[in-house]
C-alpha cells in the first residue's frame, strides 16, 4: 500500500470530521480543534523549532569557535532536518521540542566520525522516550558503568512516594534497556515485594549495575554535556 502523503492525510482528517460534524453538530468543535492545531500548533512549532536551532548555534560557536564548526554530513543533513522537524510538530511536550533543535545542531556540528544511520538512530532514540526516561538516562553523565544506589535517581523529582518512584525508576530503566541504551550486567538482584509494596532498603536491588551502551553513551553526551 502506497504511503499517503501528509497533504492527502490532512485532506483526509478534514474530510472525515466535517462528516463527523454534519452528522453530530454538537462535535463541531473537533473539526474546529484540528483547523487551529494545523494552521497554528505546527506551524508555531516550527518557528519555535528553528529559533532553538539557532541558539545552539550560536552556543556551539562560543564553546568551540566558529573555525572549527564544520559540517560532518553535509548530504545527510536533510533527512536529519526533515526527521527532527516532523518528530517536533508532532510533540507535545515544550521541553522535548528543544531537544530535538539542540540534538540536530550538535550532530551537524559534532566532533568525531558518526554514521548518517547512527544520527537517524539517535533522533529515532529521542522519539521514543519521554522526558522523565532522559533525566533517567543523564544520571549516567560521565559513567560507563553505575549501580542504582550510585545514581542519585532521587534528585529528579520522579513523582509519588518513594515506592511509588522506585517502581517508575524500575520503568524507566528498563525502557532505556529495551532501546539499546543501557544494559544490565547483574541480574541476580530483585526487588523484595513486601505486602505488595516496594521496598528498596530491604533488598539489593539498589546493587543491580547497569553499563552505558555506544548509542546510550552518545545520546547523553550530546544531550548533557
Amino acid at each position: 500500500m502506497a504511503e499517503i502523503s501528509p497533504d492527502a492525510q490532512s485532506g483526509l482528517v478534514k474530510g472525515a470530521l466535517r462528516s463527523i460534524a454534519a452528522s453530530f453538530p454538537v462535535l463541531s468543535s473537533l473539526a474546529q480543534a484540528w483547523n487551529e492545531y494545523e494552521t497554528y500548533h505546527k506551524g508555531k512549532r516550527i518557528e519555535e523549532f528553528f529559533g532553538n536551532f539557532l541558539k545552539e548555534l550560536e552556543s556551539i560557536k562560543k564553546t568551540i569557535g566558529e573555525h572549527r564548526m564544520a559540517i560532518q554530513d553535509c548530504q545527510g543533513f536533510p533527512e536529519l532536518l526533515e526527521a527532527s522537524i516532523e518528530k517536533t510538530k508532532k510533540e507535545f511536550e515544550e521541553s522535548k521540542r528543544v531537544r530535538y533543535s539542540s540534538l540536530l545542531a550538535r550532530l551537524t556540528f559534532s566532533e568525531g566520525e558518526r554514521s548518517h544511520d547512527e544520527k537517524l538512530a539517535l533522533i529515532e532514540s529521542l522519539d521514543t522516550l519521554s522526558e522523565q526516561d532522559l533525566k533517567v538516562l543523564g544520571l549516567f553523565k560521565g559513567k560507563t558503568t553505575s549501580a542504582i544506589k550510585e545514581l542519585r535517581w532521587g534528585e529528579i523529582g520522579l513523582p509519588g512516594d518513594t515506592n511509588q518512584q522506585v517502581w517508575q525508576l524500575a520503568c524507566n530503566l528498563a525502557k532505556l534497556e529495551s532501546r539499546g541504551l543501557i544494559l544490565r550486567l547483574s541480574t541476580s538482584t530483585g526487588v523484595q515485594v513486601v505486602q505488595d509494596k516496594m521496598d528498596p532498603m530491604a533488598s539489593r536491588w539498589e546493587e543491580t549495575i547497569y553499563r552505558v551502551l555506544p548509542l546510550g553513551e552518545s545520546l547523553v553526551h550530546l544531550l548533557f554535556d
